[in-house]
């Protein structure tokens, strides 16, 4: 014969196994953050001039944008403008609270011609 407690006792386990996640939820998502700018951050020092685009999401991810260059924080070198095609535009988790960036541009043929990180103290 089953109790009046044996019936609600999948409600009370789905109840704390809900908060557990819901407890949970924002260090994952933190612990996740910190590992993805990690990521972006040593990938970016590992990007070398003439690197292609394949090596660049390799070693840092998707970017965020890619645009022409200049488009994200204005104009680019003067020594670049003729042979920028575009740029990669990655922005760290939580930016702009945490204003760190990295940009990747590349010439026409798809070869990585300068990064710039910027970020603000």
């Amino acid at each position: 014969m089953r109790t009046h407690s044996d019936e609600n006792r999948p409600r009370k386990q789905l109840a704390v196994w809900l908060i557990l996640v819901l407890a949970l939820a924002p260090f994952i998502f933190v612990g996740w953050a910190v590992w993805r700018d990690n990521r972006l951050a040593k990938g970016f020092d590992k990007v070398e001039d003439g690197a292609t685009r394949q090596d660049v999401v390799r070693l840092m991810g998707k970017p965020k944008k890619v645009e022409k260059c200049g488009h994200f924080f204005g104009p680019i070198p003067q020594s670049e403008v003729s042979v920028c095609a575009d740029e990669y535009f990655y922005a760290a988790t939580f930016a702009p609270w945490t204003p760190q960036y990295f940009i990747v541009r590349f010439d026409g043929g798809g070869r990585v011609i300068s990064k710039v990180p910027l970020s603000s103290p």
